[in-house]
């Protein structure tokens, strides 16, 4: 038996908030072009009908508007999303610790978060990940799938395979 975890980088985003938000870093707003790549990894999700049975997001701004464009471009509901607000900052065994805790009667988790600790995550998973023309194993908006043999719960001691990457243009 095996899992499928997808993991999502946000969009792109602005560099700071808006003036009117006071909440710093976790303000940020998806850009125009974060906002066309977030549609982009839904589409392709829903055209490698890899959609997930559900979705486990930081509540950061810039990953809740990536997490509901994504939802919006796949068909999917967005009651499937949950937000996780240990997700924002999160470092690696954190993030391994809410995927160990996912329901075994799911098969499929789209997690949407942020870098560092989704790289990281992505290479504790499956080691040596390709990185992108820009060097980068993950700029905003990439999509990483990844095969655990097993269950969840085991997931950080499972087999685990990167079976494909996707990274939206560059615009």
């Amino acid at each position: 038996m095996s899992v499928e975890l997808l993991l999502l980088r946000h969009g792109h985003s602005t560099v700071s908030p808006p003036v009117w938000d006071d909440r710093g870093d976790f303000g940020r707003q998806l850009s125009e072009r974060g906002e066309q790549q977030a549609m982009q990894a839904g589409q392709w999700i829903r055209n490698h009908h890899l959609l997930p049975d559900a979705v486990v997001s930081s509540p950061a701004v810039r990953t809740e508007a990536t997490a509901k464009a994504v939802c919006v471009a796949a068909s999917l509901d967005q009651s499937i999303i949950h937000f996780e607000d240990s997700i924002y900052e999160a470092e690696v065994h954190h993030l391994g610790a809410i995927i160990c805790q996912t329901s075994p009667q799911l098969r499929r988790l789209l997690l949407v978060g942020h870098n560092p600790g989704l790289e990281m995550l992505a290479r504790q998973l499956v080691g040596i990940m390709p990185k992108s023309i820009t060097g980068e194993v993950m700029p905003p908006a990439t999509l990483v799938h990844i095969v655990l043999d097993g269950e969840w719960h085991r997931a950080l001691e499972a087999n685990a395979h990167c079976q494909q990457v996707f990274r939206p243009d560059l615009g």
